[in-house]
């Protein structure tokens, strides 16, 4: 009975090696760093994210910055004009997580937001090489194509 039980451990080894594709690449991963905003649906960046006829919101530059522990911080440099002529200027900063799953990353926060947070949706898209692409889970949300900032 003792043999029995040693060639089934090693038949069961040898089908769970089997099983694994050694020969497929590895999901992508996001390289810990600083990203730079290039492009808001394909327009390059300082450019308007909204409009109508209250308001135009600019990005003028941002950032997102992942680190190794799963933390991301943007930085969003915006512009709001208001008719006739009133201007409001200013960075927004928000700290937050990130989780890859395959080739697809999700910006934002992964518990219940308190009463007194900013609580604004998060963020998902793809990761390809040293882009990421992120928009709200909302089908009319704008994409931010993000890049990986030189590192020399």
């Amino acid at each position: 009975m003792r043999l029995s039980c040693q060639k089934v451990l090693v038949l069961a080894a040898a089908v769970t090696m089997a099983c694994n594709d050694s020969a497929a690449p590895p999901p992508p991963e996001v390289a810990p760093g600083t990203y730079i905003l290039e492009t808001i649906n394909g327009r390059p960046v300082p450019t308007f994210v909204y409009s109508d006829q209250t308001a135009t919101s600019y990005v003028l530059w941002a950032t997102l910055t992942l680190d190794a522990a799963g933390k991301a911080v943007r930085t969003e440099h915006y512009r709001h004009v208001y008719p006739p002529n009133r201007t409001e200027e200013g960075t927004f900063i928000a700290h937050r997580e990130y989780r890859i799953l395959g080739d697809s990353i999700t910006v934002g926060i992964f518990t219940p937001c308190g009463p007194l947070e900013l609580c604004e949706g998060n963020k998902a898209g793809k990761i390809t090489g040293t882009t990421l692409t992120l928009a709200y889970e909302n089908p009319t949300a704008p994409i931010f194509l993000y890049r990986l900032a030189n590192t020399d």
